[in-house]
């Protein structure tokens, strides 16, 4: 009996100690608080394939990471026009102005939102591996899935008066010119602050331990009766 009630007590520690944090931390955003009005609706940076317009154009958008610790969702404010509805988007260390190393790059990405409305976003979800340091900047790319295909979507513009210093490729990412400090195309990035792997809620679950300890003792009192 001894030994069960202890297994019971241990497991209720390492729950403790491993569940991962339940909330999200906001490393990046340029979004509106306002749900209903996230982003700029019908004004942003033109996403093509030569397909549809005759040219290609994908854009880096400069940003500071706010927090230290991992990522794992980004959102972008992406409308699509006409053509394939199909992205990608990927993200880089800043070297200097340039893109640096790429940190992660999710594909076959499409958006729910026709472009002229409001406020769908592409949604990357279950990122993981990815740690960014507090006051460090950072490039986000989106860009068509294919250099030639019939994609034409717009990154639309934030509404809450961001500026950051913009890429431009227009021969399928192969070379980026610089666009100057202009109007960030929408987006945010989350995740959990605190360091590089996934952050316990301290509060919340050595209540949670707590609770299971004492339910334990409990029931080994009165099967001892």
């Amino acid at each position: 009996m001894k030994k069960f009630t202890w297994s019971l007590c241990l497991l209720a520690i390492a729950l403790c100690i491993s569940l991962p944090a339940m909330a999200d931390d906001t490393f990046y955003t340029n979004l509106n608080s306002d749900p209903n009005n996230l982003y700029d609706c019908c004004t942003g940076w033109t996403i093509s394939g030569t397909g549809t317009i005759g040219s290609y154009q994908a854009i880096a958008t400069e940003f500071m990471s706010g927090l230290t610790g991992s990522i794992s969702q980004i959102d972008i404010g992406v409308g699509i026009v006409t053509g394939d509805n199909s992205f990608y988007a990927a993200l880089y260390t800043d070297a200097g102005g340039a893109l640096g190393d790429q940190l992660g790059r999710w594909d076959n990405l499409s958006s729910p939102q026709q472009e002229g409305g409001c406020c769908g976003v592409i949604s990357i979800t279950g990122i993981t591996g990815i740690n960014l340091t507090a006051n460090m900047s950072y490039f986000l790319v989106v860009a068509p899935e294919d250099p030639g295909a019939t994609t034409w979507g717009a990154w639309n513009f934030n509404n809450t008066g961001v500026n950051s210093q913009q890429l431009f490729s227009t021969d399928g990412g192969v070379t980026w010119n610089n666009g100057g400090v202009t109007t960030a195309g929408a987006f945010q990035v989350l995740g959990s602050s605190g360091g590089g792997g996934t952050t316990p809620e301290p509060s919340s679950l050595v209540l949670l331990g707590t609770g299971l300890v004492g339910a334990f003792a409990t029931m080994r009192r009165r099967m001892m009766k």
